[in-house]
């Protein structure tokens, strides 16, 4: 594909590259604050640099035409971990119109290239969590686990997590502070640092399951499978189509994206649409049934028994614990 614009840099010098993106696309940024605002293209992004090797950013971006993301870095660089959460689509009222696009957490090491290609006409909202190895040791210990193994590990990993609420109350957390000057630096040092924390708990029971040595262009297929055609609840994917689109058989297709989210492509998108209906549940006044009907599930006895057969309990009695 030809891109209209390429972000691509150091992800431990972040300032260089706003820099540079305000200049190409003549914004402002004052040190902490990118705005861009054009004909194509709107970047709203705060950023924050704690002990000089932490670096934490909220972006909302919206796109009308195709912008790349591409990390890189030198080979003479302190390794570093980045964690990437996917946070777009807020349920404001009833009546509105939604675009219900996949949340995720993304976490990979500095070995790992890794590409975003932004969809067209899209607003992505994403918080950033990059820290080094020395921070990360300093905050959550130096045991002798499979986690420090992994941590210490000199080739690339990538790992896939689902947006659980509990990681979503706190990103919520660092958005409603974004205009509150006061308490912003406690709120984006304290945040993340609990964001860390929790994802080392998943780490500590998926170790095992971390990619190791992911093609940079199977996870930027992959990536964009995801985005782009795994988004939308109201219409199942269709594996022929797919299939035609990236030139593979449906057997490869599936086998590629299993090796980089764990599961095929059916068995994640309905995964993911069992996770949306728990959100709206529990954060909108919608019937359960209209969710059903939104979230195109055959019948809300269907969607019923997915949620049960995922949480242990009916959706009636999420709602009724509101």
């Amino acid at each position: 594909m030809d891109y209209q614009y390429i972000i691509e840099g150091n992800e431990l010098a972040q300032e260089v590259v706003y820099e540079k993106v305000a200049k190409d696309f003549k914004g402002e940024w004052d040190g902490e604050h990118l705005r861009v605002e054009n004909s194509w293209a709107d970047i709203d992004i705060h950023s924050f640099t704690f002990l000089d090797e932490m670096y934490i950013s909220i972006s909302t971006l919206h796109f009308q035409k195709p912008v790349l993301f591409k990390s890189s870095r030198s080979e003479d660089e302190q390794p570093y971990f980045a964690l990437k959460i996917g946070f777009t689509g807020s349920f404001l009222g009833d009546e509105q119109k939604h675009d219900f696009n996949n949340l995720g957490v993304f976490f990979y090491n500095s070995k790992q290239n890794f590409e975003v290609e932004y969809p067209v006409d899209t607003k992505c909202q994403w918080l950033s969590i990059v820290f080094s190895l020395e921070v990360y040791e300093k905050f959550m210990g130096k045991q002798n686990s499979q986690i420090t193994q992994l941590i210490h590990e000199e080739s690339s990993w990538f790992k896939y997590f689902p947006l659980d609420v509990e990681i979503e109350n706190l990103v919520k957390a660092l958005f409603f502070n974004l205009d509150k000057k006061r308490r912003r630096p406690i709120q984006f040092f304290t945040k993340p640092l609990e964001i860390i924390g929790l994802v080392r708990e998943k780490m500590e029971k998926e170790a095992s399951g971390f990619k190791r040595n992911i093609h940079e262009d199977d996870l930027k297929i992959m990536m964009q499978l995801k985005e782009q055609y795994l988004s939308d609840f109201t219409q199942q994917p269709n594996l022929s189509d797919l299939s035609f689109k990236y030139g593979m058989s449906i057997s490869k297709l599936n086998r590629v994206f299993k090796s980089i989210f764990d599961k095929p492509i059916l068995q994640f998108y309905n995964q993911q649409k069992i996770e949306e209906a728990y959100r709206q549940i529990n954060r909108t006044n919608k019937s359960i049934t209209a969710i059903s009907m939104d979230l195109n599930f055959t019948n809300v006895g269907y969607m019923s028994k997915m949620f049960k057969d995922a949480y242990g309990f009916p959706p009636s009695e999420l709602r009724n614990k509101e």
